[in-house]
């Protein structure tokens, strides 16, 4: 993730979505979580980012001013899930595609003030699925650019000890 300002992490677990959104370069790392679950249900994925970041932190001294530990916001303002639905994946997208400007000059703080308790309209859906399609068509099953990936699974040599 070299020269990326945020690392993106969808994450599922128990048949729920949640965005995690690190700020590489601030170390606070971001909890949308629609169900407003309490840290301790995400607590086994945030132990190894953490010693992930502690390890970053120690390889690039002398570059740049992290904190040691990553700065976790669980309380961080977005849509509230119903009891009941299933809407949570839709937030995650919906999430992503506020966070990604897609050439809009916006800055962080007017996006994050969008993913508040909003009324989710016909219009704001259709805009998330076209551009999640045109994602995938244009960034991740062209082989030219970044996201595309040939289906192989690429290991290190195996171990000779």
């Amino acid at each position: 993730q070299n020269y990326k300002s945020y690392i993106f992490i969808p994450y599922n677990f128990g048949y729920h979505w949640n965005l995690l959104i690190l700020s590489v370069e601030t170390g606070n790392l971001i909890v949308f979580d629609s169900m407003r679950n309490p840290k301790s249900a995400i607590q086994h994925i945030l132990d190894p980012l953490n010693r992930v970041w502690k390890k970053f932190v120690k390889n690039n001294k002398g570059r740049g001013q992290w904190r040691p530990e990553l700065n976790v916001n669980m309380d961080y303002p977005c849509a509230r899930q119903q009891q009941g639905t299933d809407w949570c994946g839709y937030y995650v997208c919906d999430y992503l595609h506020i966070m990604t400007t897609c050439g809009k000059a916006t800055d962080e703080d007017t996006r994050m003030s969008q993913m508040g308790d909003e009324c989710y309209s016909t219009d704001r859906i259709n805009a998330v699925c076209e551009q999640l399609a045109g994602f995938i068509l244009n960034e991740i099953l062209d082989p030219r650019v970044e996201f595309y990936h040939d289906g192989h699974i690429h290991r290190g040599l195996p171990s000779t000890s």
